[in-house]
């Protein structure tokens, strides 16, 4: 293992793991061959990670972590409430095509259980907080009643279910932006449909 000072060893496992998930996706990964590609021996990526879910973990953090802070880039450049929804919907299926593997990761059956992984809890806490502010305009939840809270909550959910639900119509080939129209085009228009798409409250007979 003298082919790297003991503290680069996880960086560049780390760097190694992106590239067979960006390549592969997770069924790819395994630490033996991480070993193999790295150059280090197979014992190495056990001092570091606690198997191929430790691994996973540490990659859907830092995917996590950019997907946070393009969703935090999108929403501080529309003051407008309407247009910062439609910002961050854009955003968000704009991070699923660009990262289509990370994606399926951070949201998908490989992700590893959060409940094990409290760094990787935290991180997407904190994505999904930073839907909640920009759905509710309101930066601490500690100013939010109860009630207000609850709607909040709810009303994010519905702001996520649409975007994660276009963003996996995109990257599974299901839609397709039209030649003449980008992506972000595309999605921003998909969404203002959405907004002003009147609601029926009637009751069912």
């Amino acid at each position: 293992m003298g082919k790297y000072h003991h503290g680069d060893v996880r960086n560049v496992l780390l760097q190694q793991a992106e590239n067979i998930l960006t390549d592969e996706g997770p069924t790819g990964l395994s630490l033996r061959r991480l070993a193999r590609l790295t150059g280090v021996s197979e014992a190495a990526p056990y001092r570091h990670f606690d198997g191929k879910d430790g691994i996973l973990a540490a990659v859907a953090i830092a995917a996590f972590e950019r997907f946070a802070e393009q969703l935090e880039s999108a929403a501080e450049s529309h003051p407008n409430h309407e247009e910062r929804i439609m910002a961050l919907g854009a955003a968000y299926v704009q991070f699923a095509v660009e990262n289509p593997q990370h994606f399926r990761l951070i949201f998908g059956r490989e992700r590893p259980p959060l409940d094990q992984y409290p760094e990787l809890r935290d991180a997407a806490d904190n994505a999904f907080d930073v839907l909640q502010r920009a759905v509710t305009s309101v930066d601490r939840k500690a100013e939010m009643t109860l009630a207000e809270a609850a709607s909040a909550y709810n009303r994010s959910l519905a702001a996520w279910s649409r975007a994660h639900g276009i963003a996996m119509l995109v990257i599974d080939g299901m839609i397709v932006p039209p030649a003449d129209q980008d992506l972000s085009s595309f999605v921003l228009g998909l969404l203002a449909e959405d907004l002003t798409m009147p609601v029926n409250t009637d009751k069912a007979p």
